[in-house]
């Protein structure tokens, strides 16, 4: 079996009652989360398409295929971030902390798109262990941060391999 290295990354991570989907990377003493898709508006066009064409029915056999292509798509060390030139090959976890951290505050001081907000995504998230308060792995990842509570859904096949890096990166439950 091959060893555990940081950083991490766990793809299709539904956040927020499953609002969204996103990149969840775990480096030594932070934790980052990309936000990529706005599920609720996904799910909203899903369900005219279906229910237009197949009625109710339909739309039960959607529910039962995305579930099961969401365990197909629970990939790890994947990140689009990869894609996108801002995780190289190798990367520690300062030097990829260094480069995100300069993305995060790049996006924040760019202007917000002019969306309604149902269909808006949030920004990237970075939380530091210092910040993290009552983390727990039990059903996903699960923290409280100053003025908020962050809730990650974690399929149970990857919650083992979650838990290792979070011992790994110093967040102890």
């Amino acid at each position: 079996m091959k060893e555990l290295k940081l950083p991490v990354s766990f793809e299709e991570v539904p956040y927020f009652k499953h609002a969204f989907r996103g990149d969840l990377i775990i480096t030594l003493g932070v934790i980052y989360y990309f936000p990529r898709i706005n599920t609720s508006v996904k799910e909203r066009k899903v369900w005219h398409e279906v229910t237009r064409h197949f009625g109710l029915i339909g739309f039960g056999v959607d529910v039962v295929l995305r579930a099961g292509s969401a365990l197909i798509r629970n990939t790890v060390n994947r990140s689009r971030l990869r894609k996108e030139g801002l995780w190289l090959e190798g990367d520690s976890s300062p030097a990829l902390q260094t480069r995100l951290d300069a993305h995060i505050a790049e996006l924040k001081r760019q202007d917000p798109q002019l969306v309604r907000y149902e269909y808006s995504l949030p920004k990237p998230m970075r939380f530091a262990v210092g910040e993290i308060k009552n983390l727990s792995t039990r059903g996903g990842l699960k923290f409280e941060t100053a003025f908020d509570q962050h809730d990650f859904s974690i399929a149970p096949h990857r919650r083992k391999l979650l838990r290792e890096a979070l011992w790994m990166a110093g967040f102890r439950q």
